[in-house]
Parts: C-alpha cells; structure tokens; sequence
C-alpha cells in the first residue's frame, strides 16, 4: 500500500471559511518477491528475491549464509538481507511479498516473538528508513521463482552471493529520482 500524505489546513491557516483536504498517493512501481529455503540437515540457509518493475524482472538474487534455527528465523533473516539490499540500491518505495504468512501476520501484527527480536528490529529500523513499507502474503504457487533460487542457493557448498541485473536502466533511473540528499 503507498503512503498516504494527507494535509489539512484550518480556515486561519488559508484565510477561508472552510478547511480543504488534500490526498496524494504516491506511486509504488517496485515489487519484491522473497523466499528463505531451510533444512535442518542443511549447513546453510539459501535466500532469494526477484525485483519486478510491475510485472517485469529487473533483479535475481539469491545468496546463501549461515544455518538458522527454524525456517522461520531463515524467513525472517531474508526479509531482512533483501530489505538491506534494496534500500543499498537507492529504492524508497517497494512492495515485498512473501509465502511466510507468519512472519508477514508477525511483521504487520507487530506481534513479540522474542527468539526473532533481534532480526525484527533490524527490519523496523529499515521500515522508518524508506518511504513506503508494504509487506503481503503471498501464496507459494505465487513465489515459485524466488523459491527456486533460494533452493539453490542452499544446494551450494559455500556461501555466497549472486546478483543478475536484468534491466540496468530501469534500476539507475529509479535510483536517480529519489536520492536522498
């Protein structure tokens, strides 16, 4: 969901006799698809995302780090590496989805999960740092290619990082618009 920036003013302010009221919505063209793959044999977690501008890939990324407790702390770690990752490349204003529909209820809820507190807060304070925020649920029939490439991520012997740009245009022009300075 975009921001909404909504300005009142009061009749003195405007010297009117009534106050009127201003509604923006900013647009949000980014969309981020998320997924951790977690075994408990696993000696690593795999992590990916697939960055669209609308309904076209600009960015694949997978990686894999270090093994986690439970799937839901791999779920929760990649949240926050990709949220690291898209604000590092200058983009304010991006949907994320994932098919962790507890994270997202933990997240959106702002539920205490005490075991996860320490990534939750990480994910809050990148939250306050970007213009728009927006985390949904989604299916896994809907996050079939960021699953894949968190998959493989975890089939690697070590790990590591990956990035594919697939449109460096769209990402320079995105991150020209809204630098801050």
């Amino acid at each position: 969901m975009a921001q909404m920036v909504e300005t009142t003013f009061t009749a003195e302010e405007n010297n009117h006799a009534t106050a009127p009221h201003v509604s923006v919505e900013l647009p949000c063209l980014w969309r981020c698809q998320v997924d951790a793959s977690w075994l408990e044999t696993s000696d690593g977690v795999g992590m990916g995302f697939i960055l669209y501008e609308q309904e076209t890939q600009v960015l694949r990324v997978q990686g894999k780090r270090s093994q986690t407790d439970s799937p839901l702390h791999a779920e929760a770690e990649c949240l926050c590496w990709v949220m690291k990752e898209i604000r590092n490349r200058g983009l304010a204003r991006v949907y994320f989805e994932s098919d962790c529909q507890q994270l997202v209820h933990i997240i959106q809820q702002k539920k205490k999960w005490p075991a996860l507190e320490p990534v939750l807060e990480d994910i809050q304070a990148i939250k306050s740092s970007v213009d728009v925020f927006s985390l949904k649920y989604i299916p896994r029939s809907a996050n079939v290619r960021s699953d894949g490439l968190s998959k493989d991520a975890r089939s690697r012997v070590q790990s590591f990082s990956s990035f594919e740009i697939m449109d460096t245009l769209r990402l320079a022009v995105e991150a020209s618009l809204y630098e801050h300075f």
